[in-house]
């Protein structure tokens, strides 16, 4: 059996910000899905109240949960699977922006999914996490794919780092995001492991990420996500989501 339980928790800005994050945890169908939108501008002060960023996490997580759930046995190879479901999910994001005017598109990041025969499969683009307990280890099994953008950060402009960096696999800084161009798809990673020897399966956005890093495996497979307060900052005024997935004896 496996079951999963989840939280999100709205920033803590000093000013309005709706919370960007998506997710979708199916135990049925054993999809799992994490988004979170890229922040946008304030303007005079304000941000967007109807959050193009938290709409584009939606789009891209109902349409990524469509395809898996009515294709998922046309894919021999999952990981194939859910690149797929990723670029189409990427693909509905184009639709969204394609009367959008401007230089920043709407975007989210984030990781997709499944528990099949076994193994859990997964993809993901951006900077959420995936960490996977076993044997009592915590393994960290995602790469924070804006890292070396942000160690960089001081030396380009604003518009630099979304239009000439975002998404260009030819720039040594470069990281992707998901907002309806083609070439996000140079920055989709896929992977998979065995359920075998494996506990409990954590995936969450970056606003978690301070908060997780500074727990052990033990702490981490005792967290219960019901005591998390929204009154808490956690390291980070960024919205914060997450998905534990526990997985029991028999599923190995």
């Amino acid at each position: 059996m496996i079951s999963s339980f989840s939280k999100t928790i709205k920033n803590s800005k000093t000013y309005y910000k709706p919370n960007e994050d998506y997710y979708v945890n199916d135990d049925q169908n054993r999809i799992y899905i994490l988004t979170d939108g890229v922040s946008r501008d304030r303007v005079n002060d304000i941000y967007p109240i109807n959050s193009p960023s938290r709409k584009v996490s939606e789009i891209f997580s109902k349409a990524v949960f469509h395809f898996i759930a009515h294709k998922l046995n046309e894919y021999n190879n999952k990981e194939v699977l859910l690149r797929t479901a990723m670029i189409e999910g990427n693909n509905e994001i184009a639709k969204f922006n394609s009367n959008y005017k401007g230089d920043f598109l709407p975007g989210t990041v984030g990781i997709i999914s499944i528990v099949f025969q076994g193994f859990f499969y997964y993809a993901y683009i951006g900077d959420c996490f995936g960490i996977r307990l076993a044997n009592n280890q915590k393994i960290i099994f995602t790469n924070i794919q804006t890292e070396l953008i942000h160690k960089h950060i001081k030396e380009y402009t604003t518009y630099e780092i979304r239009n000439i960096i975002c998404n260009n696999i030819n720039h040594p800084y470069s990281y992707g995001v998901l907002n309806g161009d083609d070439r996000a798809s140079d920055f989709i990673v896929t992977g998979k492991f065995p359920l075998k020897q494996t506990e409990t399966i954590l995936l969450f956005s970056d606003g978690f990420g301070k908060y997780l890093a500074s727990k052990d495996a033990e702490e981490l497979s005792l967290l219960d996500l019901d005591i998390l307060s929204y009154k808490e900052d956690y390291f980070s005024d960024d919205d914060k989501t997450i998905i534990k997935i526990c997985i029991e004896e028999g599923e190995k």
